[in-house]
């Protein structure tokens, strides 16, 4: 619910309400819980043919979605396997390579092999899949030593589970050890062609997530991911943010005014990160524990405080910032074009610092260019000094 700013203070205070405790938060760091936190679903997760993750896990393809860190990956993640396990089919699993850069082959292969044994069998287990004694008995006496081992385990999979379909999530893929980019994607653009267009198959679909736009790595020369749809996840749209707030009002009875709406949308152009924080301000710092209506002023105060913060993402961002410090400077101060083929321009993209806006690159939102700003027209002007 949305307050309506021309009603009176006579009506508001009719239409009702005593200020309650709310039960949720606007989660601020990780994966949101929509028992713990404000939680929507993202809209248009698409691939270039306009075809939904649904639509793709259903008719088996492989992709990879890429966005900036903390803009709800692995939020997005769990709660598509959520809805997956809507149906006993469907075995789907998230893996993590975070934190694995620094393994061999050997750690890597066994640390994949830990975790995805024992969550397909779990799931197996879930749904009284009749096959899961002969899947732990094969799985007893499989180990992943390597990519090879990797792509047998499925094809074997692939005999004793005739009608289960395994989708696989890798969530951080950024993290996997650079010495095995080359071998795992081969093994999953093998695994691909092989089963391609055979409905009945183990390993179903798979998704590979992080910052980068994995379709597009060039390993030894040739692309081994180029059979993958890419999928980028967007930023959160308007009615993203008025639902998130909606929720809020709704155990609160405090209501957003359209226009204080509307005002953190243009702020932030919907990056899950930053409305989640100014949610936290507004109703914490700003205008606490009453009914009365959070509007664009407050929205103003709320920006002032989240600028002059401390916290990591705004850390993070810099750092990254200063890799591509004088492409970055460039598009703060100047009309620069946008150009896809630009090495620095990629990655400050990819960051989630710049955008493409109909064919310029732009800072992404009001708030990082804000807060960059000043930063960078300090340091230019001590490096002409």
């Amino acid at each position: 619910m949305l307050y309506d700013k021309d009603m009176s203070a006579k009506e508001v205070k009719m239409s009702d309400k005593h200020y309650r405790e709310p039960g949720r938060i606007f989660e601020g760091s990780g994966l949101v819980n929509p028992e713990e936190s404000y939680y929507v679903s993202l809209d248009n997760v698409t691939n270039k043919n306009k075809q939904d993750i649904h639509t793709m896990i259903d008719r088996g393809r492989y992709f990879s979605i890429f966005a900036p860190r903390q803009s709800g990956k692995t939020t997005f993640l769990t709660g598509t396997c959520r809805h997956l396990h809507n149906d006993p089919t469907y075995v789907a699993i998230i893996l993590s390579f975070q934190n694995y850069s620094s393994l061999d082959k050997t750690q890597f292969y066994a640390s994949i092999q830990r975790y995805l044994y024992s969550r397909l069998v779990g799931r197996l287990k879930e749904v009284d899949c009749e096959k899961t004694e002969a899947v732990n008995r094969f799985l007893d006496n499989h180990r992943l030593v390597d990519h090879i081992s990797f792509m047998l385990l499925f094809e074997e999979l692939d005999l004793i589970l005739q009608f289960k379909k395994i989708v696989i999530f890798i969530d951080e893929f950024d993290g996997i050890p650079l010495a095995e980019l080359g071998n795992f994607l081969t093994a999953l653009r093998e695994l691909y062609q092989k089963y391609k267009g055979i409905k009945q198959k183990a390993l179903y679909s798979i998704g590979l997530v992080g910052i980068r736009n994995i379709a597009k790595l060039v390993v030894g020369g040739v692309s081994p991911f180029n059979i993958a749809d890419q999928v980028a996840l967007p930023p959160f749209s308007p009615g993203n943010v008025r639902d998130l707030f909606g929720q809020y009002t709704g155990e609160t009875h405090q209501p957003f005014t359209a226009a204080a709406v509307e005002r953190v949308y243009e702020e932030t152009a919907g990056q899950p990160w930053l409305v989640n924080r100014l949610g936290t301000i507004l109703t914490r710092d700003i205008k606490p524990e009453t009914v009365e209506p959070i509007d664009e002023p407050d929205v103003e105060k709320a920006v002032h405080i989240l600028l002059k913060e401390r916290n990591d993402h705004f850390d993070n961002l810099y750092e990254k910032a200063k890799l591509y410090k004088e492409t970055f400077v460039e598009i703060v101060f100047d009309h620069v074009e946008y150009n896809p083929d630009d090495e620095d321009q990629t990655w400050l993209e990819q960051y989630g610092l710049i955008k493409n806006n109909n064919g310029f690159a732009f800072v992404a939102n009001h708030i990082y260019k804000a807060r960059y700003l000043k930063t960078f027209f300090k340091e230019r002007h001590k490096d002409k000094s």
